[in-house]
């Protein structure tokens, strides 16, 4: 890969707060399968710890720039924190209309409840 693409998974990662599994690499913008398919049995996931957000505390703001949270599910924390009052624990995310279990499983290791 060039230094373009290389730098695109680099943004992609630093975006997301770093990745927990090899295959969200894949998820990069214009990275195609092809290319991932070549490149992944030579990449080491050397530290899967990932940046995490306190949904009872977050802005909308820093919910939004995640990139598996779009304004609309980044609203709907909002929202549900507001009526409901503090989550008690990571899955209490799932109580959103919007939180799929596909969502939920992509999102959960980003998130925090303290």
């Amino acid at each position: 890969i060039g230094s373009k693409l290389a730098n695109r998974i680099i943004n992609f990662r630093d975006k997301l707060g770093g990745f927990y599994k090899v295959e969200q690499v894949a998820e990069t913008f214009a990275l195609p399968d092809s290319t991932f398919q070549k490149i992944k049995d030579r990449l080491i996931l050397s530290d899967p710890t990932v940046k995490r957000i306190n949904i009872n505390t977050a802005a909308i703001d820093e919910l939004k720039m995640h990139p598996y949270i779009r304004y609309n599910l980044a609203n709907a924390i909002i929202q549900y924190r507001t009526q409901h009052g503090k989550f008690s624990a990571t899955d209490d995310i799932k109580k959103i209309m919007m939180v799929t279990e596909d969502v939920y499983k992509k999102l959960v290791p980003y998130l925090s409840v303290e």
